[in-house]
């Protein structure tokens, strides 16, 4: 090839080296300040957005049931002050499903019948996560009784939850039945 030949080439390629360095350059950074080889840090990988969307679901549980009858005065709440019908117990929520979920509500009934309905909640429970809450009745009657608390509340998806506890079995007192 003669030299003249190679000045053509050169002079040829030169505009289409330039435009292919332009266009890889651009090609590798979506801002000046990014290296090319730094990882995204808007990248989240596909398990994560499973785990983040996973919808939530609580066990309710009471330990111990039977709940004993206790007798030991409730004095910090003027409801049981004249009461020495007692019990105490642990109401166990536990989140099974790998989901995060805010209850905002609960029912209480005690002997079937509604004995509260508390509104303005902030119980929080991420994935696996456990919440006790210690519980505790008063009556004016020695009896048995049944107990049963029902949350509600939305899940980190959005989406409304409701979690129904087990009946918790109070246990007579003496001199009830």
């Amino acid at each position: 090839m003669s030299r003249r030949s190679i000045d053509r080439m050169s002079r040829r390629a030169l505009p289409l080296l330039v435009m292919a360095a332009a266009l890889g350059i651009a090609g590798c950074s979506k801002n000046s300040a990014a290296s090319p080889t730094a990882p995204s840090t808007t990248a989240s990988s596909p398990a994560g957005a499973l785990a983040q969307a996973a919808a939530a679901s609580v066990q309710v549980t009471v330990n111990p049931d039977p709940v004993p009858f206790s007798g030991q005065p409730i004095l910090d709440t003027g409801e049981c002050t004249d009461y020495t019908n007692t019990w105490f117990y642990d109401t166990v929520l536990h989140e099974t499903a790998g989901g995060s979920v805010t209850f905002t509500t609960r029912i209480d009934l005690f002997d079937a019948k509604l004995a509260n309905n508390l509104t303005g909640l902030n119980i929080v429970l991420g994935p696996h996560d456990t919440v006790v809450l210690h519980t505790r009745w008063c009556s004016g009657s020695p009896n048995g009784h049944s107990a049963q608390s029902i949350f509600g509340g939305t899940d980190g998806t959005g989406n409304a939850v409701s979690a129904q506890g087990q009946v918790a079995q109070l246990m007579a007192g003496a001199g009830g039945k």
